[in-house]
């Protein structure tokens, strides 16, 4: 039988909260290291939250659900993990642009320009003008923070998903009440 003395929101919001500050001291280590742009470190940022989705779900299964947990169950605890994640991923995103990421914005404009002309060699200046203009709105800090948060929370709900299939555990309600 289900443990009601702890609900899914609060184990999910402690390990939201493990994963959020995970997440911003991998950010300020990649940006130290100026390795903030490498493509690979996203998959550093996605292996946390895969991690953590994983832990959550059987911390709360073995904690608080006397080793049993259904799908939907795992599911809510994974995304909820995830969610609260990515709300303190965003608003750090949003922090941080608007405060110290000018030299990590013009890193961007110029990546932009090089993956633009690259691709489309007969561009004329204005329409890369007009491509740069369009990156640079992308650039603000308010746009990052919800990409930030959205980027998160879609990763969050794909781990949730498959991770449940996985940690769920259902057996007979007899057993689960002894």
């Amino acid at each position: 039988m289900e443990n009601q003395n702890y609900p899914a929101w609060k184990h999910a919001l402690t390990y939201g909260i493990y994963l959020g500050v995970a997440l911003i001291i991998l950010s300020l280590l990649l940006y130290v290291l100026d390795m903030y742009t490498n493509k690979w470190t996203g998959y550093v940022g996605y292996a946390f939250v895969l991690g953590f989705v994983i832990i959550a779900s059987i911390s709360y299964r073995d904690k608080h659900l006397n080793g049993y947990i259904t799908y939907g169950q795992s599911f809510s605890v994974g995304f909820l993990t995830g969610l609260f994640a990515a709300i303190i991923a965003g608003i750090f995103t949003y922090v941080f642009m608007l405060f110290i990421g000018d030299d990590y914005k013009a890193l961007i404009m110029e990546q932009a320009e090089e993956r633009i002309i690259n691709s489309m060699p007969d561009i004329s200046d204005d329409d890369l003008g007009a491509a740069l203009k369009f990156t640079e709105r992308l650039t603000r800090p308010g746009w990052l923070g919800a990409i930030t948060f959205l980027w998160n929370m879609f990763f969050s709900l794909i781990f949730a998903l498959i991770i449940s299939i996985f940690v769920k555990k259902e057996g007979d309600s007899l057993e689960a009440n002894t």
